[in-house]
């Protein structure tokens, strides 16, 4: 019976095997809702062209609950900077929605047909579906 495997060491592996995964990605796209800011006469909005991933990666053990609001500065290369996250979530959660929304790039804000850096704002509405891992 040496070098066979038991049927209760399949399951062990198959277990490991599942938990050795990356965790999902939470995905938002239905839940975020850009908000503007500072956008002015003769000014267009940035456009969000990409971002890494469907939504933020949040770790195991972490949560977010409610409304997450997100403050932060496109600049005229359609990077964005300066994120700031606040809402009801665990730290993990904040760092891992802010490191989603730095990973975006825009079409940068027009004024007179010139790129411009602009403060933007967004929120993330997980009160219809609390992620919590």
């Amino acid at each position: 019976m040496e070098g066979r495997i038991r049927r209760p060491e399949i399951a062990l592996i198959a277990a490991l095997i599942g938990c050795a995964h990356a965790p999902p990605e939470v995905d938002v796209a239905s839940v975020e809702t850009p908000v503007r800011a500072e956008v002015g006469e003769n000014q267009t909005p940035p456009v969000r062209k990409s971002c890494k991933g469907r939504g933020p990666r949040i770790p195991d053990g972490e949560s977010a609950t409610g409304v997450v609001k997100a403050a932060y500065l496109i600049g005229a290369d359609g990077r964005v900077r300066e994120v700031s996250v606040t809402g009801k979530a665990s730290a993990g959660a904040l760092k891992a929605i802010q490191r989603f929304i730095a990973s975006c790039t825009y079409a940068p804000a027009l004024r007179e047909g010139k790129p411009v850096p602009v403060h933007w704002r967004g929120e993330f509405d997980f009160t219809t579906a609390p992620v919590t891992r």
